[in-house]
């Protein structure tokens, strides 16, 4: 018998939560429901969900700072729901820690498969063994799905680490954007969406080595991206 998922929904519109809950929770999972930023981050230290949904208006606290704070000491998906399709709140999401994002309003089906897919990515690493090929100095540890850049350990979100993971899967290869979005989002490239693009260049500023001041991460213009070997 599988585990039931539980998942925290910080929303404060009742009706948007109540729908959100009952489908959900048709769907063999467990909601917890809070209404308010400011009790989310005692919520989730208290229910230890598998995953997080975190409106991003919000009275009391807003989404963005609650997903700044939680990222701290919470390593399991965060996705973000957000009335806005301004490009900016969605940049500012994903650097503050959030590994998806939705625009209102969020059909069930597309709610549900980002949630599948962010929680199948917690499940699996692209690798069974302790570490991945990678650059003499970098250390990717797939058991704890931590990395290391010169013996320092280096912090990335849940969705940096699973993109970092997939291009060292493929080591000194080229992995196309559509494949990246096919494989970590569970969607086609739509030839506008820049969440991935956004991931790259935040761990490319990670992974700058204090030698050589070169990052390990290569955009291969109109093909894709590599984790390179040599500098």
């Amino acid at each position: 018998m599988s585990i039931m998922k539980k998942i925290l929904l910080v929303e404060d519109d009742w009706e948007i939560a109540r729908l959100v809950s009952m489908f959900l929770e048709s769907e063999k999972f467990q909601v917890v429901h809070v209404n308010n930023g400011k009790n989310a981050l005692s919520e989730v230290i208290k229910e230890k969900p598998d995953l997080l949904i975190l409106d991003i208006m919000l009275p009391g606290m807003n989404g963005i700072d609650i997903c700044k704070q939680v990222r701290a000491f919470f390593s399991t998906p965060i996705l973000m729901l957000t009335a806005s399709d301004n490009d900016v709140t969605e940049v500012v999401a994903l650097n503050f820690g959030a590994d998806d994002y939705l625009e209102k309003p969020v059909s069930p089906e597309k709610l549900l498969a980002r949630i599948n897919s962010l929680l199948r990515r917690t499940a699996h690493t692209v690798y069974n063994g302790e570490s991945v090929p990678a650059p003499d100095n970098l250390r990717i540890d797939t058991l704890r799905r931590e990395v290391y850049l010169q013996g320092q350990a280096v912090a990335l979100t849940t969705a940096e680490y699973d993109l970092l993971a997939l291009l060292a899967s493929s080591p000194g290869e080229i992995i196309s954007r559509e494949e990246c979005y096919r494989q970590l989002r569970g969607i086609e490239y739509d030839g506008l969406d820049r969440s991935i693009d956004m991931r790259i260049s935040s761990i490319r500023k990670k992974l700058v080595c204090t030698d050589s001041k070169s990052s390990l991460i290569k955009t291969v213009r109109g093909k894709g991206y590599m984790l390179v070997f040599t500098q």
